[in-house]
């Protein structure tokens, strides 16, 4: 067997393979020889079908699968023999069956680019600062009084902040174009409202008709709503107000607390484990931008672009070659980054066991309050397999960090 290597890119290998046609005549010769035994055939006793009838019925189907069964076998000799460590599954092109039954076939094998691993222990990081904790303490407070928030009828006209039950039609020139719509609760003077809407419904009374006209700019971002005059006819059902709770220990034991004091402490150390968690993100942070600015090569090009798939989905970005393109710089970015963990973990012997990964996805589900088996299921167990030994590598390198 002949073998070729090239490497037209760091992380690209190209092997080139020529197979000797004695290798697959004999192959195909042998399993004849199996099948000749045992072969049932029409006509023939068991066992006693001619050879070239055997041949003839079989001959391209076992080619086949002989030259899939040679050249796998020929790929895994040529990687080991150049050591070579495909990053991803090989592709194979040109295969060809020569007349003489030689087979020819090149493969391209991405691999992680040598490269220096340089120095990742004793990095200076500096240790983030929370603010802001009296205003974030209130807004979780403010949060929670919303929750518990009740909504009780009222026989004032509407006014601002009232939460209007009204039935709606739409037309244009007179012709209803949508609705009717039934007892649909719209806020008076919420920012998301039209400044129509909330101008017709303020004052208006149970019962009460109102209307409202709005035109619609030609380059309004709705676009079947562009250039059109369109008039709401709204008829008033309820109104109702919004109360809040007073902040006391019955407000502390509506949800779930012991009293008042217990639900400050609760609050409390919900604000310190986020920003523990924050500042512990931001460390993260520091420590990819130094290794992944200290380390400068090409990785594997699939790799780069399952990071721009990953994007794409986790933003909600159309799939356009301009997106890529700006999606790019980030993607190769995050694929040098998988390289330098790889490298890390390896170096510092670091591994995630099945029973780790397992002991995640369960207190993935009690987080999310859903079963174990669900979140199996959309966890791809070797994404989240790697997940967890970045956190690991990661967590190594700031417990090593000199951290200001």
């Amino acid at each position: 067997m002949e073998i070729a290597v090239k490497s037209p890119q760091d992380w690209l290998r190209e092997i080139e393979v020529q197979i000797e046609a004695d290798r697959l005549r004999s192959r195909i010769d042998s399993l004849l020889n199996e099948y000749q035994d045992k072969a049932t055939i029409p006509g023939f006793r068991r066992g006693k079908v001619p050879r070239h009838i055997l041949e003839r019925r079989l001959g391209n189907a076992l080619e086949a699968t002989v030259v899939e069964e040679l050249v796998e076998q020929a790929l895994e000799e040529a990687l080991t023999k150049n050591n070579i460590k495909p990053a991803t599954r090989a592709k194979i092109e040109n295969l060809e069956i020569a007349t003489d039954k030689t087979i020819r076939f090149k493969a391209l094998v991405e691999v992680i680019p040598d490269f220096e691993l340089q120095d990742y222990n004793g990095l200076s990081l500096r240790r983030q600062t929370p603010t802001g904790f009296d205003a974030e303490f209130e807004k979780r407070v403010s949060a929670l009084r919303e929750k518990c928030a009740i909504f009780q009828p009222v026989a004032h006209p509407a006014q601002n902040d009232d939460f209007v039950a009204v039935d709606y039609v739409l037309r244009e020139n007179e012709k209803v174009i949508a609705g009717p719509k039934n007892n649909v609760t719209i806020q008076v003077g919420a920012e998301d409202n039209h400044p129509s809407i909330n101008q017709a419904l303020l004052g208006a009374g149970i019962g009460d008709e109102r209307t409202a006209t709005i035109n619609f700019p030609a380059d309004h971002p709705d676009k079947n709503l562009a250039g059109r005059t369109i008039t709401y006819h709204l008829q008033v059902r309820g109104i109702k107000e919004k109360k809040l709770p007073e902040i006391n220990d019955e407000f502390a034991q509506d949800l779930g607390y012991e009293n008042l004091d217990a639900l400050r402490h609760a609050i409390n150390d919900e604000i310190f484990a986020d920003w523990e968690e924050r500042i512990r993100d931001d460390l993260h942070q520091q420590v990819i931008e130094q290794l992944t600015s200290r380390h400068q090569f090409a990785p594997p090009r699939s790799w780069v672009e399952m990071h721009i798939a990953q994007m794409l989905r986790e933003f909600n970005i159309p799939d356009t070659p301009t997106a890529r393109e700006k999606l790019l710089p980030a993607a190769e970015k995050a694929a040098r980054l998988d390289c330098i963990v790889l490298s890390i973990a390896q170096q510092e012997n670091i591994t995630v066991s099945d029973e780790e990964v397992a002991t995640q996805i369960q207190n993935l589900a009690q987080d999310t309050g859903r079963k174990p088996a669900e979140i199996a299921s959309l966890v791809d167990s070797s994404s989240y397999h790697f997940y967890l030994l970045k956190k690991k590598v990661l967590k190594m390198i700031v417990e090593r960090a000199k951290v200001q």
